[in-house]
């Protein structure tokens, strides 16, 4: 399956919000429930808000426990503790990403929990830490809370160095990381209209002409405008099927988590800033 565009799926999962709110405490709208015309949309409506949304989340839940379990790679050399058989940093990522399948992904995000958390691990300077421990924590509220918020609070998070959603694992591209950024801080303060003003997928456009036609929403208030990229983003997360991830478990019992002899917090970050300034 071809890769997703991050910033379209957040765009249109926050546009499908604004219309929910937008119908109960919005002036912008003028839908009567008991309208059988409108019942009949808000019920289509909400059919493919659930579908879009169940999806979305089954993508960021698989999409985590990859880069969960590819950070966990550089235990080994980044961190003061390692999984003891786990992979090493010498591993390439997407190989991780491929063999990583076979286990049990809630194991994956426990080692995150375990391995990530600065009490008992430490870690050198941009890798694991405590933004991987709230990535693996956040992966583990995948149905303990509704997919909704799921998603919006999975959207905000970040690693160390940029975009949470930047590590690709063969789901997800991120177009622009300042686009991105850009959003979700606009998205926070704006009025719920204008976060439907910009492109749409075709079955979302398809709902909100039905909803100027019926005069549900007051058609002067979004201006649609339909892109392939949306399109095709919109149809293939409707068509997303779940990653069949194994069994295997991944012993994370204290005589299996090994001391790493050789590792030092300040020669790691010393190398790190050497490789940063090669590379600036």
């Amino acid at each position: 399956m071809k890769e997703l565009s991050i910033y379209v799926l957040v765009q249109e999962f926050y546009a499908l919000e604004a219309i929910s709110a937008m119908l109960f405490v919005n002036n912008h709208n003028n839908f009567e429930p008991m309208k059988h015309s409108h019942s009949r949309w808000y019920r289509d409506f909400n059919t493919f808000r659930d579908e879009y949304i169940r999806r979305f989340a089954n993508a960021i839940f698989d999409y985590t426990v990859l880069v969960v379990a590819g950070e966990l790679r550089h235990c080994t050399s980044k961190a003061s503790h390692y999984i003891y058989g786990y992979y090493n940093g010498e591993c390439e990522r997407n190989d991780v990403y491929n063999d990583c399948k076979g286990y049990n992904p809630r194991d994956v995000l426990a080692a995150g929990i375990r391995m990530f958390d600065t009490a008992f691990v430490e870690w050198g300077r941009a890798f694991g830490g405590d933004k991987w421990y709230q990535i693996a924590k956040a992966g583990l509220l995948k149905d303990k809370v509704s997919d909704c918020i799921f998603v919006d609070h999975c959207v905000d998070l970040s690693h160390n160095n940029s975009v949470y959603f930047d590590k690709s694992a063969g789901i997800f591209y991120l177009d622009s990381r300042s686009h991105y950024k850009n959003f979700l801080d606009f998205k926070r303060s704006c009025e719920p209209q204008t976060l439907i003003q910009e492109r749409q997928g075709y079955q979302f456009s398809s709902l909100l002409k039905r909803a100027f036609t019926l005069n549900i929403i007051e058609e002067q208030t979004i201006d649609i405008q339909i892109f392939p990229t949306q399109t095709e983003t919109e149809t293939r997360l409707l068509a997303y099927q779940p990653i069949a991830w194994g069994d295997k478990r991944l012993p994370l019992n204290e005589s299996n988590i090994m001391v790493q002899p050789n590792f030092s917090h300040t020669s790691n970050r010393c190398k790190h800033d050497r490789e940063y300034a090669r590379c600036a």
